[in-house]
C-alpha cells in the first residue's frame, strides 16, 4: 500500500509541515512492527535521544535514556539502527533492532572501549559498522564486524580523521581527514588500502555523503575566501558543482534513498533544526524540516522508503547574527578554540568569545608582522556580532633569552609595547578588551622562574598605555590568576600577587582583574578554607577594596570543571566530577557570579569545544572542560546552559 505522511516535527506541538515519505513498503508481522521512515537526534528531552516518524505520522522516542544517545545511522534494510551512546559510561556504538518488540528491542553495545567511540556508518551487507574512536590517542576510523569483539584501525595519524560514510556499493569509505591543519574529504578501501584524496588541493572538506548509486559524492566545501557549500563531486573527477551556498554553520549531511534530495542540519534560524535540499539546487530551498528550541541534528531517512519529498511553503529564512542588548553590569562568554563554531556562543545567548594571540606567532621578527590569526579571530566574531576579549601571551625568540620558554617576559618590555600598539591599531573599534598574558602567579605562565608581580606590573603597564593611546574605549584586564592558596613552590598565591601588584603601582593600569577561581571539584557554594574555591573573588575583592580601588572590577575569564575520563588526566584526575555536575555547577556558578557578587563584571566558561579539535590528543585534560563532545554534540552542561542563558 502507498502512503502520504505530513508531519509536525515539534517538541511542544508546534505545527510545521515536514517529510513526505511515499511508496514506503513493508510486512506488519507477529511481534514487529513497522520501521520508522526515518530517525533523528534531539536534545529535547534534556538529553540527547534518537527520535523516530512512525507510520502513522508520529514522533516517537526510539531511545531513553538520562545519558545521551547521537548520531543514528540505519542498516541497509531499514531494520536496524546504529548510534552513539554515553549510557555506558564513555561513548561507544550501540545497536537497536527497531522492528522487534519486547526485550528484543532492547539496543546493545557493538563496541566496548574505554575510550570514545562515535560517528558509525554501516557496510552495506549490514555486518559491519565503520565509525571515529579515539582508542589510538586521536581520532581514527575503524571497522568493527557484528560478530566480532575486536576492530580493525584503517588510519593511522596524528591528526583527526572522522565523519565517515561507507559508499552503498561497499567499495570505500569516505571520510574527513585533517592533514597539516587542512581538512578535505578522503577515501580509503574498507580492508585500509588504497587511501587517496577525493576532493581538490584548492577545496576544503568535510560531512561527506555517497548518493543511492555510490557515483556522486556530496560534501560540505569551503576555500579560504567562501563560506561554506553543499557541493557535488562526480561521477567524472573534474565533475564538481556547487548545489548550495550556506548562509550559516552546516553539517551532518545526507541523501534521501531515492538520490533526489539532500539533508543536512544549519542554523539558518537561530536554532539547529534540519533541512532539506534538492538535489539539483533549486534557487528557492531549503525547506526547513524542524522547528523546535532543541538541538535537532543527524536526520536519517529510512533506506527502506524509495520516495521522499517535502512541502514547497516552507522556504527557510536566513537567521540574522544576534545581537544581544548591551549589559554594561554583567558580560557572559566563553573561551573557544574553533572559530568555525563562533555561531554557538550566539546559541548559547552569549555575547562574549575569548581568544588567543601569539605574540611570538604575530611577529616572529622584530617589525614583521603576520596578523592571520587575530584576523580571524575578529572576522569570525564580528560576523556573529560577538563581542572580542583577546588575550595576549608569548614572547617571541628574537625578545627573550635564548633557550628560554615562551612565556617568559620580554627583556626589553618596550618591544612588547610597540606590539601592543600595533595590534590595538589594526584592531581598533573590533576587539573590546585585551588580556595581558595568562595566570602569572604559576612559575610555568612566567617563563619557568619565580612568578614577579613587579615585573608583571610594568608589563601590564606598558600594555595599557599602548592600547588607551591606540583604541581608547578598548578595556585591559589583568591576566587570569591562577587560584593557588597561600601559593607553592610552583605558583605564588594569588592574594599575595594581586596585592604585589598593587605595591608595584598597578592601581590605574587596568580596568578589571582578571581571575580563575577554578574549584578543584568542588560546587560553587562549597567554600574551601585554602580558598580553592569560587568564593576565591570575594577575597581577591577584598584585596582591590584595601587599596582603595573599588571601581575596578573582576573578571572571571576562566571557569570551568573537568569531567571524568578513562585517560589518564594527571593533577585533573583526582578533581573530575560527571557531565551531569558539570551542568548542574556551570549553571550555578553563572547563575551565582551574576546575582550575588555585584563587583564580578564577567565571566567566560572554559571551555566551549577544545575537544572537537585535532591539535588536542584524546588525554589532554582541556578537551574534557569542554561542553561539547569530540563529535560537536553537546554534553548536559551546553543544553542546560542553553536553557538558561536563552530563557525569557
Amino acid at each position: 500500500m502507498k502512503k502520504k505522511y505530513i508531519v509536525a516535527m515539534t517538541a511542544g506541538g508546534i505545527a510545521i509541515a515536514l517529510i513526505v515519505a511515499l511508496g514506503f513498503l513493508y510486512h506488519n508481522q507477529t511481534k514487529k512492527l513497522p520501521p520508522p521512515i526515518y530517525a533523528f537526534a534531539s536534545d529535547r528531552t534534556g538529553n540527547g535521544d534518537i527520535f523516530g516518524l512512525n507510520q502513522d505520522g508520529d514522533i516517537v522516542n526510539l531511545t531513553d535514556d538520562p545519558s545521551a544517545d547521537w548520531d543514528p545511522a540505519w542498516s541497509a534494510d531499514g531494520t536496524r539502527l546504529a548510534f552513539t551512546s554515553h549510557r555506558s559510561g564513555n561513548s561507544d556504538i550501540w545497536l537497536l533492532n527497531v522492528v522487534e518488540t519486547g526485550e528484543k528491542a532492547a539496543p546493545h553495545n557493538l563496541t566496548v572501549d574505554p575510550a570514545w567511540d562515535y560517528s558509525p556508518t554501516w557496510s552495506p551487507s549490514g555486518q559491519s559498522v565503520a565509525f571515529v574512536s579515539e582508542r589510538d590517542g586521536d581520532p581514527e576510523i575503524f571497522v568493527q564486524n557484528l560478530e566480532s569483539h575486536s576492530a580493525l584501525q584503517l588510519t593511522f595519524n596524528n591528526e583527526m580523521d572522522h565523519l565517515p560514510a561507507w559508499s552503498p556499493d561497499g567499495k570505500m569509505i569516505a571520510f574527513a581527514a585533517v592533514r597539516d591543519g587542512i581538512e578535505r574529504i578522503h577515501l580509503i578501501r574498507p580492508d585500509g588500502t588504497d587511501e587517496q584524496f577525493a576532493t581538490p588541493p584548492s577545496l576544503r572538506g568535510t560531512s561527506p555523503a555517497w548518493a543511492p548509486d555510490s557515483q556522486r559524492l556530496a560534501f560540505i566545501g569551503w576555500n579560504e575566501q567562501d563560506r561554506a557549500g553543499i557541493y557535488l563531486l562526480g561521477p567524472g573527477e573534474t565533475d564538481l558543482q556547487l548545489r548550495y551556498q550556506a548562509r550559516s554553520w552546516i553539517g551532518s549531511l545526507h541523501w534521501s534513498a531515492d538520490g533526489e534530495w539532500l539533508t543536512f542540519t544549519a542554523w539558518d534560524s537561530g536554532n539547529h533544526e534540519i533541512y532539506a535540499l534538492p538535489a539539483e539546487g533549486v534557487d528557492d530551498y531549503p525547506l526547513r524540516l524542524t522547528v523546535d528550541p532543541a538541538w535537532d541534528d543527524f536526520l536519517a531517512i529510512n533506506p527502506q522508503a524509495p520516495f521522499f519529498d517535502a512541502p514547497h511553503d516552507n522556504v527557510a529564512q536566513a537567521a540574522p547574527a544576534v545581537s544581544l542588548p548591551p549589559d554594561d553590569r554583567f558580560f557572559a562568554g566563553a573561551n573557544l578554540a574553533d572559530l568555525s563554531l563562533t555561531y554557538l556562543l550566539n546559541d548559547l545567548g552569549l555575547g562574549w568569545g575569548k581568544s588567543y594571540v601569539n605574540w611570538a606567532t604575530v611577529e616572529p621578527e622584530p617589525g614583521e608582522f603576520r596578523w592571520i590569526d587575530p584576523d580571524n579571530i575578529v572576522k569570525a566574531m564580528g560576523d556573529q556580532q560577538i563581542k572580542i576579549l583577546m588575550r595576549v601571551h608569548g614572547t617571541p625568540a628574537w625578545a627573550r633569552p635564548a633557550n628560554s620558554s615562551y612565556t617568559r617576559p620580554p627583556q626589553d618590555m618596550a618591544d612588547f609595547g610597540r606590539f601592543m600598539s600595533a595590534l590595538a591599531t589594526r584592531y581598533k573599534g573590533q576587539v573590546a578588551a585585551y588580556e595581558i598574558w595568562n595566570e602569572p602567579n604559576l612559575n610555568y605562565e612566567w617563563g619557568n622562574g619565580q612568578p614577579d608581580p613587579a615585573a608583571y606590573t610594568k608589563m601590564l603597564k606598558t600594555a595599557y598605555t599602548a592600547v588607551k593611546a591606540a583604541d581608547p574605549a578598548a578595556l585591559v584586564i589583568t591576566g587570569g590568576l591562577a587560584t593557588t592558596g597561600d601559593g607553592s613552590p610552583t605558583a605564588m598565591g594569588d592574594l599575595d600577587f594581586l596585592q604585589a601588584m598593587y605595591d608595584a603601582g598597578a592601581k590605574g593600569y587596568f580596568d578589571a582583574v582578571g581571575s580563575h577561581p577554578y574549584t578543584f571539584g568542588r560546587g560553587p557554594d562549597e567554600i574551601d578554607l585554602w580558598g580553592l574555591s569560587l568564593s576565591r573573588v570575594a577575597e581577591q575583592y577584598q584585596v582591590m577594596q584595601d587599596n582603595d580601588d573599588r571601581q575596578s572590577r573582576i573578571w572571571v575569564t576562566e571557569l570551568g570543571w573537568v569531567i571524568a575520563s578513562n585517560w589518564d588526566l594527571g593533577e585533573h584526575q583526582a578533581i573530575a566530577v560527571s557531565e551531569a555536575q558539570q551542568a548542574q555547577y556551570l549553571s550555578a556558578a553563572f547563575d551565582k557570579l551574576e546575582t550575588n557578587w555585584p563587583f564580578v563584571q564577567a565571566v567566560f566558561l572554559f571551555n566551549l569545544d577544545f575537544s572537537t579539535v585535532a591539535w588536542y590528543p584524546a588525554s589532554e585534560p582541556m578537551r574534557w572542560y569542554a561542553i561539547l563532545n569530540p563529535d560537536r554534540t553537546p554534553r548536559p552542561a551546553y543544553t542546560e546552559l542553553r536553557l538558561s542563558r536563552r530563557a525569557p
